[in-house]
């Protein structure tokens, strides 16, 4: 036969870990980076247009096809990389989670950097 009894009080397990204030600002931080990254992929190619002035014999660094070639491909792929850095620094509670939220932002200044001198010079 079957029982069609439920029992009155069935086990609860709470295997969750608690969230405590430092995962809130982990997460925080994270969304922040992600928007961070978010920017640099979208706007920082546009840096590209700098170029839209060169002439023929214009020595200017964005004027050749290469300069052009890193000042439109090296923010993306520098957003896409931060972007990976950030989940995981985000889902991870140690140390190299926050070693990886650092990063991230420094990754992104980095092309920026970059792309800004090239496009400057």
């Amino acid at each position: 036969m079957i029982d069609d009894q439920v029992p009155d009080s069935l086990p609860v397990r709470d295997d969750a870990p608690p969230v405590t204030g430092s995962d809130v600002g982990r997460i925080l931080i994270g969304l922040l980076v992600l928007a961070f990254a978010g920017v640099t992929g979208l706007f920082a190619p546009l840096l590209v247009m700098a170029s839209d002035g060169c002439n023929e014999g214009d020595a200017r660094t964005i004027c050749s096809a290469g300069a052009q070639q890193i000042v439109g491909n090296l923010p993306v792929g520098a957003a896409f990389v931060a972007a990976v850095l950030t989940v995981v620094g985000m889902s991870n509670r140690g140390n190299a989670g926050w070693g990886c939220l650092l990063a991230a932002p420094c990754l992104l200044a980095v092309a920026w950097v970059v792309s800004l001198a090239i496009v400057g010079a």
